[in-house]
C-alpha cells in the first residue's frame, strides 16, 4: 500500500486514528502528514456550566489535563503497538503458567502469578528499553509480533525449554553505528540488572518456594541477555559487537557469570 502523504510503498502501513488515512512509518503521526482530522479545540457544548464561569474553567482545565495525558500516551504507544504488546504479554503469561506447573507440580495461584510476572519482566522491560533508547536518539520505534516468534513461544509452553520471543521492536530512521549499538545494548543491560536483583532477593528469602522463584527469575533474565548477546544475524550481540567489542564482552561475561551462579544455587 502506498503512503497517502509521500506516495512511497509502505510494507507495514499505519492507519491514522484521526483522519483514517494510511501512511508509512515516517508519516504515521498526525503532525507528520498534515492531518486534517484532529479537532482544533472543543465546542462550547462539550463543557458543563454549573453555577457560573468558575465551574466551566475547572472542567476545561480538567479535560485539558486528561487530553494532554492522552496525547502524550498516544505519542509513546500507537494503537496497533498496544494490541501487539498486549497479545505478546498474554502469550508470555501462558508460558509462565506452564513453567509454574513444571516447577511446583501443581497449579498454585501464587506461584503461577509470580512465574508469569517474572517472565513478563524478562520480556517487556527488554523491549521497552530498546524502544525508548531508540526514541531518545530520534528514531521511530514500535513493538511488533512476529509469526515465527509467536509460534516458537507457543511451542515452548509444552516443551521443557522455555523461549520467550513473540516479537521485537522495529526501528526506522537514520542512525550511526554508535546509536545502533547503544539501542541494542539497552535490552540485555536491563536483563542483567533484573537478574542481579532477583539473585539478591533469593539470598534474603527464607521461604524455599520464593527462593526458587527468585532464582528462576534471575536465570531467565540472565539467559535472555546471553541469548540476545550472541553475535549472530539480527540478534543484539551482532550490532553491539559491531559498535564496541568491550561493552559486548563485559555484558556477555556478566550474563554468563549470573547463569553459572544461579545453576550452582539450583543444583
Amino acid at each position: 500500500m502506498k503512503c497517502q502523504y509521500c506516495g512511497l510503498n509502505a510494507g507495514l502501513p499505519f492507519r491514522c486514528p484521526f483522519c483514517g488515512g494510511y501512511f508509512c512509518a515516517d508519516h504515521r503521526l498526525p503532525e507528520f502528514h498534515a492531518c486534517q482530522g484532529i479537532k482544533r479545540g472543543a465546542p462550547a457544548s462539550d463543557y458543563f456550566v454549573k453555577g457560573g464561569a468558575l465551574e466551566d474553567v475547572k472542567v476545561k482545565s480538567l479535560r485539558g489535563y486528561f487530553s494532554k495525558i492522552s496525547k502524550r500516551f498516544h505519542h509513546l504507544f500507537g494503537y496497533t503497538e498496544l494490541i501487539h504488546i498486549s497479545l505478546g504479554i498474554l502469550i508470555v503469561v501462558l508460558v509462565g503458567v506452564s513453567l509454574a506447573i513444571n516447577e511446583t507440580r501443581s497449579l498454585s495461584l501464587q506461584a503461577t502469578l509470580l512465574f508469569a510476572l517474572i517472565l513478563v519482566s524478562a520480556f517487556i522491560p527488554h523491549e521497552l528499553a530498546h524502544k525508548f533508547t531508540a526514541k531518545h536518539y530520534g528514531l521511530w520505534a514500535e513493538f511488533r509480533l512476529s509469526l515465527i516468534g509467536v509460534m516458537v513461544t507457543l511451542i515452548s509452553i509444552l516443551s521443557p525449554i522455555k523461549i520467550i520471543s513473540p516479537g521485537a521492536v522495529m526501528i526506522s530512521g537514520e542512525a550511526t553505528r554508535e546509536t545502533i549499538g547503544k539501542v541494542s545494548l539497552s535490552g540485555p543491560i536491563v536483563n542483567v540488572g533484573l537478574a542481579t536483583i532477583f539473585l539478591t532477593l533469593s539470598g534474603f528469602s527464607s521461604i524455599k518456594l520464593l527462593e526458587i522463584i527468585f532464582v528462576q527469575g534471575s536465570i531467565i533474565n540472565a539467559f535472555v541477555a546471553l541469548f540476545n548477546l550472541i553475535p549472530f544475524g539480527i540478534l543484539d550481540g551482532a550490532k553491539i559487537l559491531w559498535w564496541n567489542k568491550y561493552f559486548w564482552a563485559i555484558t556477555f561475561l556478566s550474563s554468563l557469570i549470573l547463569i553459572a551462579v544461579n545453576l550452582t544455587i539450583l543444583y
